[in-house]
């Protein structure tokens, strides 16, 4: 999975320990204890294998929020709602509808 440089550096700090995403296709089949490699952009040269502990899923940003916490997601300076703004920005509103929110709990390899 492809990373911006802020959160590869947090998962390799071991700051950041969840990984949020869309749960297309390719995410579906990610399974507790498989292994993700991180690539952090722009180059992609740069790889983190981590392994995934805990896989959740919601239908929300809110309901995310309301069992994950902020500090283990997003950058210190980051308030809720600038990272729910962040994060939506990624997505349309009809893909978060169809596929959902898939949170990945990951731990280094």
């Amino acid at each position: 999975m492809r990373l911006d440089r802020k959160d590869f550096d947090r998962l390799k700090e071991g700051t950041k320990c969840w990984e949020i995403r869309l749960n297309d296709e390719k995410r579906k089949g990610i399974r507790v204890g498989d292994e993700i490699v991180f690539m952090r952009r722009p180059e992609l040269e740069d790889r983190l294998p981590m392994i995934v502990e805990e896989k959740q899923l919601y239908s929300d940003v809110q309901r995310l929020l309301d069992r994950v916490p902020l500090k283990e997601i997003a950058p210190a300076e980051m308030t809720e709602v600038e990272w729910i703004q962040s994060f939506l920005s990624h997505y349309r509103p009809e893909e978060l509808v169809q596929y959902g929110i898939v949170a990945f709990k990951v731990k280094k390899a």
